[in-house]
């Protein structure tokens, strides 16, 4: 059963959604209509802007940013990602540093990820290497270019490594990886 206050709120409800459908709502300019004299010119404007002269100076225009060439970890076949690359190779196959710098981490408590290393290149880029099956690198460590950081993992049915190319704030750049 429904008790009276149920009742008067359903009734409520029910009038205010009846009353909302049978309204129609015409809102009208109250002011009179203003009407002009015919045959009076209209009035020129006070002052007419002069045109501006086209500027002497060069234009500026930003620089054109150069996409880094970075090369392989590893040798494989690198399959594009949405922040990198995985690349792709055997199962026994160990991945380098691409420059020298500072490991940043080095750890497995990035869920998903399985083992990555992070790695303060000297020109100020992080590169990330995940998805390892162990590594061999300390958190603060300095590695020198082409120093084995780890082994590869799996993804699903393959071996391989994924690598991307960050910027000093952390977030992901377009790169293009390069065999040597």
């Amino acid at each position: 059963m429904l008790t009276e206050a149920w009742k008067q709120a359903i009734t409520v409800f029910l009038l205010i959604t009846f009353i909302n459908s049978c309204v129609q709502i015409e809102i009208r300019d109250r002011r009179p209509p203003v009407y002009k004299k015919q045959g009076t010119p209209p009035k020129p404007p006070k002052e007419v802007p002069k045109p501006r002269e086209p500027s002497r100076e060069p234009e500026v225009k930003p620089p054109t940013a150069k996409v880094p060439k970075v090369p392989m970890p590893v040798k494989g076949v690198p399959i594009r990602t949405h922040r990198g690359y995985f690349i792709k190779t055997s199962c026994d196959e160990f991945f380098r540093a691409v420059e020298k710098g500072k490991v940043l981490y080095a750890g497995d408590d990035l869920k998903g990820y399985g083992w990555v290393v992070m790695v303060e290149q000297e020109d100020g880029y992080i590169t990330v290497y995940t998805r390892a099956e162990r590594v061999f690198v300390k958190k603060g460590e300095s590695v020198k270019k082409g120093q084995v950081l780890g082994k590869v993992g799996k993804q699903g049915q393959d071996c391989g490594v994924g690598f991307e190319l960050r910027l000093k704030d952390g977030s992901p750049t377009n790169f293009e990886l390069v065999k040597e």
